[in-house]
């Protein structure tokens, strides 16, 4: 518990100025948590390096660290195949699915998901 008001603080110091991340639906989205879980959300790698490096700044202020054993970049780019020649950014490993809350995400998952998303919400009645 401790932990995740910690983290929460940490990411709420970071992230209020950040403003890098995806648009989707007219919103900038830029992270997804749950409990101890984290997923950033960046439009390119040098947003990902820029990002983990403020990350990792301000989690070093408080005591705390990233745990690159565990931290984990998912490349989804609808228009280069993924880039399966990447290995990685930065000091995070590069994969082509992860769990994220129990359930396996996958690059055809997110960018099927995208895709309902889009056509669902630009659909005719």
């Amino acid at each position: 518990m401790l932990f995740n008001i910690y983290s929460e603080f940490v990411l709420r110091q970071v992230l209020d100025n950040w403003n890098g991340g995806i648009t989707i639906g007219g919103s900038k989205i830029s992270n997804l948590r749950f409990a101890d879980d984290t997923t950033l959300i960046v439009a390119s790698q040098e947003e990902l390096v820029a990002l983990l490096n403020i990350l990792e700044q301000h989690s070093a202020a408080y005591g705390l660290g990233i745990n690159y054993n565990k931290t984990k970049d998912m490349i989804v780019d609808r228009e280069h195949d993924n880039h399966p020649e990447i290995k990685s950014i930065g000091p995070c490993e590069v994969v082509q699915s992860f769990v994220y809350l129990g359930s396996l995400s996958t690059i055809r998952v997110a960018v099927r998901m995208r895709f309902d998303g889009a056509f669902n919400k630009h659909r005719w009645p």
